[in-house]
């Protein structure tokens, strides 16, 4: 397993990846870290209650959900003023019967604070990022051929099933040289895993990943992480299906954005993140858990770098 792969995509998960509830929550709080009393002034565009509605905080709320192409603008800006108002009036019903004042609320408020805390220092890296011009765009297509003018998709038999607990329970899975031999493995340990065929796009595997696969002798094994668990995998077919025009321009973009935020990430945060996690101290029972060590990228058994998203 690649380590700087495995890294990237574990620093991305565990400190950016914003749910919609962080972005709702940032819609609604419409500021960064000031008091309601430090608020920027702006034009009013309703009360409530004797509480203003700046258009700050209407803008906040559109920004949630972004604008179709050819959408009425202004019809759109009246239904969130009203979202924005009937927010205020369950609010302040809220404060009313001092829900505000309960561990639950402290708990979620804290939370909310955080990711948006997070939300906003993404942004603050990304928007130092260096923007990928359409030389950078046409090279890296030409230096991933896996993933554009030779894409190609792969159909494949396939083991789903939960991730072992340590790496010498990862190991047992090394001499298994068949989907039947896991399967039968699996379900030995009492391990529930479910059988099928699907596919996978080598346009949405690292490029190292797609290369070794590619590289692999007919009907070899192979297991690679996904959102859902483990997945072993056996190919049975491919087709070459070239990723060309806009749609290739946009995941060519969009790579090497991602590389370029995440290298931006590390150089900015690594360091202080582990300074800061040496200060960390743990009840009993709460430590985290140890972390299984890198593996070789996928060989018959053997485990591949994170793909990022799920290969299904």
């Amino acid at each position: 397993m690649c380590n700087s792969v495995r890294g990237r995509e574990v620093f991305m998960k565990k400190l950016f990846l914003v749910t919609a509830a962080a972005a709702a929550a940032l819609a609604i709080s419409g500021c960064g870290g000031k008091s309601e009393e430090q608020l920027e002034k702006g034009q009013v565009v309703a009360t409530v209650d004797g509480e203003e509605v700046t258009i700050f905080e209407l803008n906040a709320e559109l920004q949630a959900s972004p604008i179709p192409p050819g959408a009425d603008r202004k019809a759109l800006e009246q239904l969130a003023l009203q979202r924005v108002i009937e927010r205020k009036i369950l609010a302040k019903i809220a404060r009313g019967e001092k829900l505000d004042k309960t561990p639950s609320f402290l708990i979620q408020q804290r939370r909310a604070n955080e990711l948006i805390l997070a939300t906003m220092l993404r942004d603050k890296i990304a928007a130092g990022v260096t923007q990928p011009t359409e030389a950078d765009i046409a090279q890296y297509q030409a230096a991933h051929p896996d993933r554009f003018a030779q894409r190609k998709v792969y159909t494949v038999e396939q083991i789903l099933f939960a991730p072992p607990t340590s790496n010498e329970k990862l190991r047992e899975f090394a001499p298994l040289k068949t989907l039947d031999q896991l399967a039968a493995k699996l379900g030995a340990d009492g391990i529930q895993f479910r059988r099928s065929n699907t596919q996978i796009d080598s346009a949405e595997l690292p490029p190292e990943i797609g290369a070794k696969i590619a590289g692999l002798p007919a009907a070899e094994m192979f297991i690679l992480p996904t959102q859902q668990g483990l997945t072993a995998n056996v190919i049975t077919g491919s087709t070459v299906q070239p990723l060309a025009g806009p749609q290739a321009r946009e995941v060519a973009l969009n790579a090497l954005r991602g590389e370029r935020f995440s290298k931006a990430a590390d150089a900015q945060l690594n360091d202080r993140i582990k300074k800061a996690r040496e200060t960390v101290k743990y009840q009993p029972g709460y430590a985290a858990p140890v972390q299984p060590k890198a593996a070789p990228a996928p060989t018959s058994g053997e485990a591949a770098a994170p793909v990022g998203n799920s290969a299904q």
